[in-house]
């Protein structure tokens, strides 16, 4: 081989991108459910019936000793008075504050895709443990900061796609094509809580 077919040769090799780096079950699961989302409310307020959007953040939590998910809640702000249904047909809640999620699933990287999508098709989404954090529960038309704190840690919190044909889906029919989650929160003597996701575009 000539010198300047050699070097060419060089050159083409090194211009090829790397082979892009395995991902764990875990790094495929966090990035999965990360999104700003908000929940869909329909509230009264002042007698008459309006659609509010409740905020609900799952993004990366500071560095920890296990790499965790932090899951916000925003307060809903509303007028005193206001009653708001969602999910159920009981009342909603006021819900504020942020628990930290921790996925204990474990598979090799060089299987952390098949895992993944094997538990989609399975269970359509994963259960996390909730390391810690605490919520302010309460009345929509309280202010947040009045209602009781209650601690979550050591439940679980499950995320999941919505079955095609649910009540969930057709919940969320109206606001398009944009992805959709259902989020159940549940742990010892506090209360149990399930909310429509939906993902919105950023304005």
């Amino acid at each position: 081989m000539s010198a300047r077919r050699w070097c060419a040769c060089v050159l083409l090799a090194c211009a090829l991108p790397a082979p892009a780096a395995a991902q764990s079950l875990r790094d495929l699961v966090y990035t999965w459910v990360q999104g700003d989302f908000r929940a869909p409310l329909a509230c009264v307020i002042d007698g008459a019936s309006r659609q509010a959007l409740r905020r609900v953040r799952i993004h990366p939590a500071p560095r920890g000793a296990l790499p965790s998910l932090r899951l916000t809640f925003h307060p809903l702000e509303a007028p005193p008075g206001t009653s708001c249904a969602g999910v159920t047909s009981r009342e909603e809640p006021n819900v504020a504050g942020a628990l930290v999620l921790v996925f204990e699933g474990r598979s090799q990287p060089d299987t952390g895709e098949v895992d993944f999508r094997n538990a989609m098709r399975r269970d359509g989404g994963f259960a996390f443990r909730i390391e810690s954090g605490r919520l302010r529960v309460g009345p929509a038309g309280q202010p947040a900061d009045s209602l009781p704190s209650t601690d979550y840690a050591g439940g679980a919190a499950r995320v999941r796609s919505p079955l095609p044909g649910s009540d969930a889906v057709r919940r969320l029919a109206g606001f398009g094509a944009h992805r959709q989650l259902e989020l159940e929160l549940e742990a010892p003597g506090a209360p149990t809580l399930a909310f429509d996701l939906i993902e919105l575009p950023s304005r």
